[in-house]
């Protein structure tokens, strides 16, 4: 209990602090020029601090801990109050022959009532308990949420970043080898159609480069999303592809294996199996008795002529379900029903977080290989188009060689790039089944 109890409080003193820190960042925002430099680790804590959906999923638990507060209330001493005033408009009342004149009266009441045994109380405050603790589950599971969207995002503006410099690199060299295209023209070696046929190379190439800087800045708007900043906020992301093997990174993560006690899924499934078995004693708790203690006090403003009723009235009242047509029952059995589903559901899981499992190593271990692939793909192209450029440079191989030699390191290019991406996508997505992101 008091591991519990030390646990809300540190949530607690967390959502003061995400809400302190967001009212720091409205003000930082609205007197400066943001720039955030971050590595992966630093943006997704970033995220998790300033994320507007993990910040609502903090609200959610607030919410629910005073939903518990309000049902264990319910079964605290209740006091209420009344006055009222009466008047019967000059009415007299006939008596052994005499009349009497009902004067008017004015009474202020207070009522305490206690309740003393309810079985559906006891098991009303374990249900919020369960429903609070399945907040706070759900919190987890957002902040897992914003964690691997961020580094999704962050590994997709690293990706194509690195794309962009290798077609840069591969702009430059044909800006060289139509430079010395255009020099052989001028001394009679070579055709002009030979300088077109290349430049329409870099003109492409610089078209496909301008796409990727769209791309690119479409990737950190939507990091910035993720990051809950606006879109004036300068973004510098301080990691690079280069500051870790990738492959040594998906070794290391092949050697962990799923816990599915840590699965947030998992825990909300468990949580929701709680929540029937309390149903099903909610259900059974309807056919006990409500036994309450109650306290009245009268204090007589204005007294009618014939005045018996007590200042002070003290009594006990019980509420006993007698008979409900079979209600109760039915209610019952299908409480037990929603148990069973729930236990369904359970082993539903169980089996695709395993499966799931399973298929995302197959993935990573696939794209692993495939990476190291194209890696030697693109440096053999890389050495093909060196070779058939320097002997076009001597005129042993055509324009048309050139071009040709040019398209197929764009294609090995192209597919080293989209390997890599496909490597940190399977591993991203298999750190978020291991809850290790």
């Amino acid at each position: 209990m008091l591991n519990k109890y030390k646990s809300k409080m540190i949530k607690q003193c967390i959502i003061t602090l995400m809400l302190t820190s967001v009212c720091l960042q409205v003000f930082s925002q609205q007197t400066n020029h943001n720039v955030l430099r971050l590595n992966v680790s630093e943006a997704k804590e970033y995220a998790v601090q300033h994320n507007k959906n993990v910040w609502n999923a903090g609200l959610s638990v607030s919410e629910a801990q005073k939903k518990t507060w309000e049902a264990i209330s319910a079964g605290l001493p209740q006091i209420n109050a009344s006055i009222n005033y009466q008047n019967m408009m000059g009415f007299k009342m006939e008596f052994a022959g005499m009349s009497i004149g009902m004067v008017p009266t004015s009474n202020f009441q207070a009522q305490v009532t206690q309740l003393l045994f309810s079985a559906s109380y006891w098991v009303g405050i374990k249900m919020s308990k369960i429903g609070e603790e399945m907040n706070e589950i759900a919190w987890q599971q957002a902040e897992l949420d914003v964690k691997h969207q961020t580094q999704s995002a962050y590994y997709t503006i690293l990706v194509a970043q690195e794309n962009k410099e290798i077609l840069e690199q591969n702009l430059k060299n044909l800006e060289t080898i139509a430079k010395t295209t255009e020099g052989l023209v001028n001394a009679g070696v070579a055709e002009q159609t030979d300088v077109d046929q290349i430049k329409v190379q870099i003109l492409t190439m610089a078209n496909i480069i301008k796409s990727i800087e769209r791309n690119i800045e479409l990737a950190y708007n939507l990091l910035r999303f993720q990051l809950g900043v606006d879109a004036d906020t300068e973004i510098v992301l301080t990691q690079t592809l280069e500051d870790g093997c990738i492959p040594c990174q998906s070794s290391e993560l092949l050697l962990k294996y799923i816990d599915l006690n840590d699965n947030y899924n998992m825990q909300l499934i468990e949580e929701q199996i709680n929540l029937a078995n309390m149903q099903i004693g909610l259900e059974k708790a309807a056919a006990l008795p409500n036994v309450s203690a109650v306290y009245s006090y009268t204090y007589k403003i204005a007294k009618s002529t014939f005045d018996m009723s007590p200042n002070h009235v003290i009594g006990l009242q019980a509420n006993i379900p007698l008979f409900a047509s079979g209600q109760r029952y039915v209610r019952t059995k299908q409480a037990k029903i929603n148990l069973e589903k729930a236990k369904n559901d359970h082993d539903l899981l169980t089996e695709n977080l395993l499966l799931q499992e399973k298929q995302l190593r197959f993935n990573l271990n696939s794209a692993v290989e495939a990476l190291e692939q194209q890696k030697e793909a693109m440096d053999v192209a890389q050495r093909v188009f060196e070779s058939i450029a320097r002997k076009y440079q001597y005129g042993t191989a055509s324009s048309l060689d050139v071009t040709t030699a040019n398209t197929s390191l764009l294609q090995a290019q192209s597919n080293y790039v989209n390997a890599m991406m496909d490597v940190l996508t399977a591993q991203t997505e298999l750190e978020k089944l291991l809850n290790t992101i």
